[in-house]
C-alpha cells in the first residue's frame, strides 16, 4: 500500500475500553509520524476532549471534530472549516427534548451546554469525555447556531427520537449514532467523509493513498470515501459490511496490527 495518510476514529477504535492509548499503539504512531505520513484523528468529540490525547501522540496535523462539522489545523492551532446546525433546526431539537423528556447536549464554541447538571446523561456524558458541563436554560441563546446537537439516553429511546426526526427533517439534517446511546444530528452537509476528503485535498493527497479505521455508525461515510476502510473486530455489524478490510478490536491494538501488516514503515 502506497499510503500517505491515516484517519482514525478515537471511541472504539483507537481507544480501548478503558479509553486508554496503549503504549505499543503510540510508539507505532511515533514512527508513523516520523516517516511522514499524516495521522488524521477524526471523532465526534469536541476538540478540548482530545487535546490531551493528540499532544501524547505529538500530532501535528489537522484533526477532524464534531463528526466532521469542524477541522483544525494543529500546526497552526486555527479552524480551516466549519460548518454549523441552523438555528431553526436547533429551536426544533429543543422543542423535542422537552417534549420527549430525552437529554439534549448542545456545543457551541467549543462548550458544551446542558440544561440539568445532575442528571444521569451528563454524568455519564462527563464520565465519557472528562468535559465540563455549563448549565443554561435553552430559550436563552442569542445565536442558536451550534456545532452540533446530542441527543443521549438508552437505545431505544433514541430510536423513537430518530425515526420522529427522520420524519420530520430527516432529509434536511444529518443524523447518526455514534455510540449506541448517543443520537447526533449535525448540518445536512457534514460527515466524517466529507470532511477527510476535504483535509486529503489540502494535502494533495489522493483517497487511494489514505486508510481509515472505525468502528460506528458515524464513520461509514469515512470508511467508504477512500481506498481502504477497515472496520474494528469490535464494529457494527453494518459498519463491516461497508468495507472490505477487517483488523483486530480496540482491545488488541487492532489498530497499529493493521498498519503493521500493511504500511512499510522501514
Amino acid at each position: 500500500m502506497d499510503i500517505k495518510a491515516i484517519a482514525i476514529d478515537l471511541d472504539g477504535t483507537l481507544l480501548n475500553s478503558k479509553k486508554e492509548i496503549t503504549e505499543r499503539t503510540k510508539e507505532i504512531l511515533k514512527k508513523v509520524h516520523k516517516k511522514g505520513i499524516k495521522i488524521i484523528i477524526s471523532t465526534g468529540r469536541p476538540y478540548v476532549s482530545i487535546k490531551n490525547l493528540v499532544n501524547e501522540l505529538e500530532i501535528k496535523d489537522m484533526v477532524i471534530i464534531y463528526n466532521g462539522a469542524k477541522i483544525i489545523d494543529l500546526k497552526n492551532n486555527e479552524v480551516i472549516y466549519e460548518i454549523p446546525l441552523e438555528e431553526k433546526y436547533v429551536k426544533y431539537l429543543i422543542e423535542i427534548s422537552r417534549k420527549e423528556n430525552i437529554h439534549l447536549n448542545l456545543y457551541q464554541n467549543e462548550e458544551w451546554y446542558v440544561e440539568n447538571l445532575n442528571n444521569e446523561e451528563t454524568k455519564k456524558y462527563k464520565f465519557l469525555t472528562n468535559l465540563i458541563p455549563i448549565e443554561k436554560d435553552f430559550n436563552t441563546f442569542e445565536d442558536y447556531r451550534m456545532t452540533k446537537a446530542l441527543y443521549v439516553g438508552d437505545n431505544l429511546k433514541l430510536k423513537k427520537i430518530e425515526e420522529i426526526l427522520k420524519k420530520e427533517i430527516g432529509s434536511e439534517v444529518y443524523l447518526t449514532f455514534s455510540q449506541e446511546f448517543l443520537l447526533e444530528i449535525l448540518n445536512k452537509k457534514v460527515n466524517k467523509g466529507s470532511a477527510l476528503l476535504y483535509v486529503l485535498e489540502q494535502y494533495n493527497i489522493s483517497s487511494e493513498q489514505c486508510i481509515a479505521f472505525g468502528d460506528a455508525e458515524n464513520d461509514i461515510e469515512m470508511l467508504t470515501s477512500i481506498k481502504y476502510g477497515v472496520a474494528m473486530k469490535n464494529a457494527l455489524k453494518k459498519v463491516k459490511e461497508s468495507v472490505k478490510y477487517q483488523t483486530l478490536s480496540n482491545d488488541e491494538n487492532g489498530v497499529v496490527e493493521f498498519i503493521n501488516t500493511h504500511v512499510n514503515l522501514e
